[in-house]
């Protein structure tokens, strides 16, 4: 698949993929519509909600899609609770670098540094590196075995 801008969707890559043939960090959840992954963030939990189909725009969604997402994005962050011990959640949606809607559900941990609150919480993504392939299975393994059935 290609974006509006004529770019590959990297996104849309992974959704072509059988859920099998995927790395663990790429498959945290898969639902009707949505595929839920383990971001290549410094930050441990941190999670992208993508729909598996190509749209760039929550306009685009169906209804069933809508729904979905809200589902996914409560027991995300219910999941993240459980696992990495996090206070709440932040839900964040931009996709400008990358032109597929997705969303950003980020564990908003209780000792965050005070320079890394709010939107700030992308310098974990921009300035620091990121887990490897290897921890970044971990996570997922651990998210996707505590995802309620």
């Amino acid at each position: 698949m290609t974006t509006s801008t004529g770019a590959a969707c990297a996104l849309c890559t992974g959704n072509e993929a059988s859920t099998e043939e995927l790395p663990p960090r790429e498959r945290v959840h898969v639902g009707a519509g949505w595929r839920v992954i383990a971001h290549r963030s410094a930050l441990p939990g941190w999670m992208l909600v993508a729909p598996r189909r190509h749209v760039e725009s929550m306009a685009e969604l169906t209804g069933s899609e809508a729904a979905e997402l809200g589902e996914i994005l409560r027991a995300g962050s219910q999941v993240l609770a459980d696992v990495v011990g996090c206070e709440r959640t932040y839900v964040m949606q931009f996709s400008e670098g990358m032109r597929h809607l997705h969303f950003s559900l980020v564990p908003r941990m209780a000792d965050l540094p005070a320079e890394r609150l709010g939107a700030k919480i992308g310098a974990y993504n921009a300035q620091d590196e990121p887990l490897d392939e290897t921890a970044r299975d971990e996570i997922a393994g651990r998210l996707a075995a505590s995802w309620p059935a």
